[in-house]
């Protein structure tokens, strides 16, 4: 049975002889109107404070999950991002190994093709010391030729001249 202060300093007791006193009676009940309505304001008071700290309390819930939801998606996108990095340097680095490759492949191929190039001169050169000692050779043997043919035209003549055609060249 709910009882609101106005109730109790209304009610209405029926009187008898030798009861307790009235005024005293009244007076205690609107002592305990007075008392009800101050516990009812504080317990209305409360109710509402209490209706205020749950709204924070959901507000701060709700800032909460938003601070984690944001946490968490900042983890994903960090995670992702080293994925992704970790990815492109990876890529990065065979691509540089396979330009390495190719250039070492270039360099081979490019000494290989220099080692022919001073293998033919080499051969060239030797072709053309062969062939310069075996003109010399011809050349010294038509010069041994020219003067063994020339060595009895040159013996001196009876008469004592010089042969003609032979006129101002130094002894030979």
């Amino acid at each position: 049975m709910e009882l609101s202060p106005l109730e109790i300093t209304q009610r209405d007791f029926g009187r008898k002889f030798r009861g307790y006193d009235p005024e005293e009676v009244q007076t205690f009940l609107e002592q305990i109107a007075d008392e009800m309505t101050r516990l009812l304001q504080e317990a209305s008071d409360r109710a509402g404070q209490i209706q205020r700290l749950e709204a924070q309390v959901r507000v701060h819930q709700e800032r909460e999950d938003s601070l984690r939801n944001t946490l968490v998606t900042a983890q994903r996108m960090t995670e992702d991002m080293k994925g992704n990095a970790k990815q492109e340097a990876d890529l990065i680095l065979k691509e540089a190994e396979l330009k390495a490759e190719r250039l070492l492949e270039q360099a081979h191929r490019k000494l290989a093709q220099v080692q022919a190039e001073i293998a033919e001169m080499v051969r060239q050169r030797e072709l053309f010391v062969a062939k310069l000692r075996g003109l010399l050779k011809s050349h010294l043997e038509w010069l041994e030729a020219q003067q063994e043919k020339a060595a009895p035209v040159a013996q001196p003549r009876q008469g004592g001249g010089t042969p003609p055609g032979t006129q101002g060249m130094p002894p030979g």
